[in-house]
């Protein structure tokens, strides 16, 4: 069995990053999507990253950052919220797959901040994603640009810090070193990922 070896939180980062230039440049790889890459997991995962971002339809990581089966371990929920069940689902990832990076995407035009932003009267499970983009949506007042996406930017900042700071897992990581936590920001209209 091939030994599986595991990156640095920045070496998974830089190779996020060189799949969305294959992204944005149309020369997708598509990696690890071939029969021999689906057998080879069917008796474990070792993802690169944990990719927590928006439910939105346009916001795919796997093709964004062109990657393959098994290579991330992707969290979607409105908004990219994070709750404890996202929390849990991190932990995991981290400390029994070792996923050294976990990375919060939010992006433009995100409908959730938009609704929020714009004042909508949102009911039923849907007003429990109200808190956090409300926080943000109110932390951006004032600044020049987008309204909308200065606050999913805001947004995606304030999740990675909640989950940077989620004890006792998650901290305990980050302050070993083993856990990188990053913000990003998806340009739906450019196919372009910018760190925050």
């Amino acid at each position: 069995m091939e030994e599986i070896v595991i990156p640095t939180a920045n070496e998974a980062l830089e190779r996020l990053l060189a799949g969305n230039e294959r992204f944005i440049k149309g020369t997708l790889e598509h990696p690890n999507h071939c029969e021999e890459s689906r057998a080879g997991l069917v008796q474990g995962q070792a993802p690169i990253a944990v990719v927590l971002t928006c439910a939105d339809s346009r916001v795919p990581p796997v093709d964004i950052f062109d990657q393959g089966l098994g290579d991330l371990f992707v969290l979607r929920v409105a908004g990219n919220i994070v709750n404890d069940q996202i929390l849990g689902s991190i932990e995991y990832a981290v400390s029994h797959l070792n996923s050294p990076l976990v990375l919060v995407m939010g992006h433009t035009c995100c409908g959730a901040v938009s609704a929020v932003a714009g004042g909508a009267r949102l009911g039923g499970h849907i007003a429990s994603l109200m808190p956090p983009i409300d926080a943000a949506v109110k932390n951006v007042q004032g600044q020049e640009g987008n309204p909308v996406d200065n606050a999913s930017m805001e947004l995606a900042r304030n999740m990675a810090t909640k989950i940077e700071e989620s004890e006792p897992i998650v901290a305990d990581l980050v302050k070993e070193g083993k856990v990188k936590v990053a913000s990003c920001f998806y340009e739906l209209d450019s196919g372009k990922v910018i760190m925050l």
